[in-house]
Formats: C-alpha cells, sequence, structure tokens
C-alpha cells in the first residue's frame, strides 16, 4: 500500500515538473520561432559588416590588392543587401500573420479598419474608439492609424 501510495507521488510530481516542458505552445512558439530567425538574420548581418570592416583593414594594410579589394567588397555589401532584405521581409511576415490572428479574433461584424469617417474598431477586444485615438480606452492596446 505504502509503496502504491510513492509511486501515485511520483508520477503526479512528475507530471506538475514536466507538463511545462512538454506542452505545446501555441502562438508564443510560432512568435519564438520569428524571432529566432530574426536574430539569425541579425547575427549574420553583423557577421557581414564584420567582414568588411575586415576586408577595408586588410586593404589598407597592403594584404590585398585593388581588384580583389573591389571583388570581395562588392560580393559582401550584395550579400549585406540580401540579408538586410530578409529582415525587411521578416517584420512584414510579421504584420501579416498579426492581422491573420486579429481577424479570428475579432468578430465578423468589427472590422480593424474604420468603418465611418468618425469611428474605427480596436484590433484587441473590438470596441469602437474614436478616429484620432492612438490607444483603446478599453483595453489599452494601440489603434490602427
Amino acid at each position: 500500500m505504502i509503496i502504491s501510495l510513492e509511486i501515485l507521488i511520483f508520477i503526479s510530481a512528475m507530471f506538475f515538473v514536466g507538463y511545462p516542458i512538454f506542452k505545446k505552445s501555441g502562438i508564443k512558439g510560432r512568435e519564438s520561432e520569428v524571432n529566432e530567425a530574426l536574430g539569425e538574420l541579425i547575427y549574420k548581418k553583423e557577421a557581414v559588416y564584420t567582414s568588411i570592416k575586415d576586408l577595408d583593414f586588410d586593404y589598407r594594410t597592403g594584404k590585398l590588392s585593388e581588384d580583389d579589394y573591389n571583388e570581395l567588397k562588392e560580393r559582401y555589401e550584395l550579400e549585406a543587401l540580401h540579408i538586410l532584405k530578409d529582415i525587411d521581409d521578416s517584420g512584414k511576415k510579421k504584420t501579416t500573420a498579426e492581422d491573420a490572428r486579429i481577424k479570428q479574433i475579432l468578430p465578423e461584424s468589427a472590422e480593424p479598419i474604420a468603418t465611418g469617417k468618425d469611428y474605427i474598431f480596436c484590433p484587441k477586444c473590438g470596441t469602437k474608439a474614436k478616429m484620432g485615438d492612438n490607444f483603446c480606452f478599453k483595453c489599452g492596446a494601440k489603434l490602427p492609424i
């Protein structure tokens, strides 16, 4: 009897300890994936910037010829431009994902876009607000401009 009680307590303790580790995170998990991808892009951008600085230093110290310097600098700058474009695109994707989430949360009658000259609806709670307001008076969310 005591052994079965100990086993039951052990299983209960393992459940409470392990549940947060193994549960699915839902929206927060997707946001962390987006943040992780953005962090990786920023890391790549910093690495390319460092490479360009090293390249300039090598050229000034005479380790590189002018032709090699120009070729490598052009290649690194092009790579940096692609990375910056990817960073900008990831911000746009996040915005469209947030818009899709807002459409799921709001009732069909409430639209986050202005429905008249004087009113807009809060994207978080659907409360009607004046057009010039920056924040919802009910929930405090930032209103679309």
